[in-house]
């Protein structure tokens, strides 16, 4: 059976997810942004059944299934939707330049830094040399660090802590060496230890152990 935690008292929206992966950052959105949702954590036997292939095509998660009983998969994808059809401080309005740098590093963390994540995790899936795939993939994370470390210019949002941020912080824990990388990187660390502090955080790493 999925596990299933309820977020909320009444349940608009549906997430399948893993523990402490990609869909942790949808969950803290929808913390923020006081949307109402379960989380589901589904095993890998569930995610590759033929039912859950239905709504996820390749039996991956974050899926979020909305109220209307659309399902929606990828988790820029998801990011995207619930940043247009639900206000939130998380992005600044339509217009501000902010905006487009926090879609910016969005894009950047899920298909850099996100990806280089993925191979070092599970280089099995892209190759036979799995040691050269870690190596690689670790020198990779590390230059996604640099990079960000450099052009940060308050937040990864723009001039407030917002969903790039969040994104950045879910991605940031899967590194077990983190408090040495974030310690060379002083910018970052400070964006890391922000978001840490707030209650929404809290409450989903609790989550994910429930």
């Amino acid at each position: 059976m999925y596990t299933n935690i309820m977020a909320n008292s009444t349940t608009s929206y549906k997430l399948y997810g893993i523990p402490y992966l990609g869909s942790m950052a949808i969950e803290l959105l929808m913390e923020e942004a006081g949307i109402k949702y379960d989380i589901i954590f589904a095993t890998p036997e569930e995610r590759n059944s033929e039912e859950f292939k239905m709504i996820s095509p390749r039996g991956l998660v974050p899926v979020l299934i909305t109220p209307s009983g659309q399902s929606i998969f990828e988790g820029p994808a998801i990011i995207n939707f619930l940043l247009e059809t639900h206000h939130t401080d998380l992005i600044a309005p339509i217009g501000n330049p902010d905006r487009a740098t926090c879609f910016q590093w969005l894009s950047f963390l899920s298909t850099a830094l996100g990806n280089a994540n993925n191979r070092f995790f599970f280089p099995d899936r892209y190759g036979s040399s799995e040691i050269d795939i870690k190596e690689k993939a670790e020198l990779d994370r590390k230059a996604c660090y640099d990079i960000l470390e450099k052009h940060v210019d308050g937040f990864l949002s723009g001039k407030t802590c917002g969903i790039a941020d969040f994104y950045f912080y879910v991605l940031m824990n899967w590194d077990d060496n983190k408090t040495d990388e974030l310690a060379k990187r002083p910018n970052l660390e400070k964006i890391f230890n922000q978001v840490n502090e707030t209650p929404s955080v809290q409450k989903v790493l609790k989550n994910q152990t429930s």
